[in-house]
């Protein structure tokens, strides 16, 4: 069955519109703004809301330092002064000092 868009026209080809899947000369269609070629009917412009950009909104301080090392204070205990092996604490074992004294 031969359609509206069955006629030969000189370096025109018969095309579907993505829509409705009618055949229209391909001269005719239009792209849509999604990319894909629509007859006139189904044409619509691309929402206006698309293209608008906020105000970029910066939430960093005009100026920043950083925070200041943690301080260690070593606090041994009697037992910690020791030497004895597994007795004695990191930083605070004397070998002068016998475990149990």
């Amino acid at each position: 069955m031969k359609g509206k868009a069955d006629f030969l026209e000189l370096g025109d080809w018969n095309a579907v519109c993505y829509q409705c899947g009618r055949k229209f000369k391909a001269s005719s269609l239009r792209k849509h703004w999604q990319g894909y070629y629509v007859c006139q009917a189904h044409w619509e412009p691309r929402q206006p809301q698309d293209f608008v950009r906020s105000i970029p909104d910066t939430q960093t301080p005009p100026w920043a330092q950083p925070m200041p090392a943690p301080v260690f204070i070593a606090m041994c205990s009697f037992e910690g002064l020791t030497g004895a092996a597994d007795y004695a604490e990191a930083d605070c074992a004397r070998a002068d000092v016998p475990y149990g004294e």
